[in-house]
């Protein structure tokens, strides 16, 4: 019987045939991934916020891509073995290690995607206690330090020593960092915001130095932006920071009463009486902190008033709140002083005028 013509021809050439054998190999491969990767998800999908249901987002375009490259790879031994072609594709081996090397990096960077995601979910729903500005700083610092490896072993691969390129790069870093000591100056302050955290988005902060008190709204790498009480956006360098005195107004456990309420001279045999009213207005409120020092004293003789010192801790530390605790307070010590008789003073000058002989 004869062999049939396309059969001579095919074992003529066997390179066809391992060809075809790679090719529907890499097919099959691409299909049962997939296969895996969907049972997987659905398996996944019991567990809320489980990173594994995105697994065919991180897998599937890296590893088509990676097999493909292996195809081209062998492709291309068996062009170079058949038709003695080593001449043409002597770059080729470094762009296929380079293509496997950014393959990888890529499956890790969306795998690192995914689980920020992931996180950052679980964060906002409240089953988790990981810092949202530490996930990010940590999220911008491993993508920073993928890409820096990448390149170096893409460097490497080409042929290229990075060891002189590194200590190059670290002369031209320092130069660089001279001439730009502000900018670095900004992002280690941005840094160091992000590593110490003495204020958060939302809060209200006050400079005294600088008579700046608003709320953040960002807080950049370069710069933070600052929304003061008149609605103006400020933005100040984040180097700033390492030098200026910070009050962080929404830290704040207990808002303070501190009054100094005069009596007229005319009411002095009555101050102590007012004095121990209030002390028990302030021991009775429910409102103060019993526990913190409170202080009502008479304070000092003045020139026109018996001035009487009032100092004590409100619970509330939102400011609509502590002033209408405080309004209540400073009316119900009026009315001890009316209930006494006695009233408040106001600036007065005594003019004495001897009589002539």
């Amino acid at each position: 019987m004869k062999t049939p013509s396309w059969t001579q021809w095919i074992l003529k050439n066997p390179w066809i045939a391992e060809l075809f054998i790679i090719l529907t190999l890499i097919v099959l491969l691409n299909f049962v991934l997939k296969r895996v990767l969907i049972r997987s998800k659905k398996r996944a999908h019991i567990v809320e916020n489980d990173w594994r249901v995105h697994l065919d987002y991180i897998m599937v375009r890296p590893l088509q891509l990676l097999l493909w490259i292996f195809l081209i790879a062998f492709s291309v031994d068996i062009i170079i073995r058949e038709f003695e072609f080593e001449g043409v594709f002597l770059f080729f081996p470094a762009l296929r290690d380079s293509g496997i090397v950014v393959c990888l990096a890529w499956l890790i960077l969306r795998w690192k995607k995914v689980f920020h995601d992931s996180i950052v979910a679980r964060r906002i729903k409240g089953k988790s206690s990981f810092d949202l500005i530490t996930l990010e700083l940590i999220n911008k610092l491993f993508t920073i330090a993928v890409l820096f490896i990448v390149l170096m072993l893409i460097l490497q691969i080409l042929g290229l020593n990075i060891v002189p390129l590194l200590t190059f790069g670290g002369i031209g870093a320092a130069t660089l960092a001279f001439a730009s000591r502000d900018v670095f100056a900004n992002f280690f302050g941005g840094l160091m915001l992000n590593l110490t955290r003495p204020f958060t988005v939302n809060d209200q902060i006050e400079m005294p130095h600088r008579k700046v008190t608003g709320y953040v709204e960002e807080i950049g790498w370069y710069l933070t932006v600052i929304r003061d009480l008149q609605k103006r956006p400020i933005y100040m360098p984040n180097s700033i920071f390492s030098s200026e005195i910070l009050i962080n107004l929404s830290r704040i456990t207990h808002r303070r009463i501190e009054e100094m309420i005069g009596l007229r001279y005319v009411d002095i045999g009555r101050a102590e009486k007012i004095v121990d009213e209030i002390r028990q207005l302030l021991t009775s409120h429910t409102n103060i902190d019993q526990t913190l020092p409170l202080y009502v004293y008479l304070y000092t003789l003045a020139p026109s008033s018996v001035d009487i010192e009032v100092k004590a801790y409100s619970l509330s530390t939102r400011y609509e709140d502590f002033m209408e605790i405080k309004q209540k307070v400073l009316l119900e010590i009026y009315q001890i002083i009316s209930r006494h008789n006695a009233d408040l003073a106001f600036p007065t000058i005594t003019i004495d005028m001897p009589a002539k002989y």
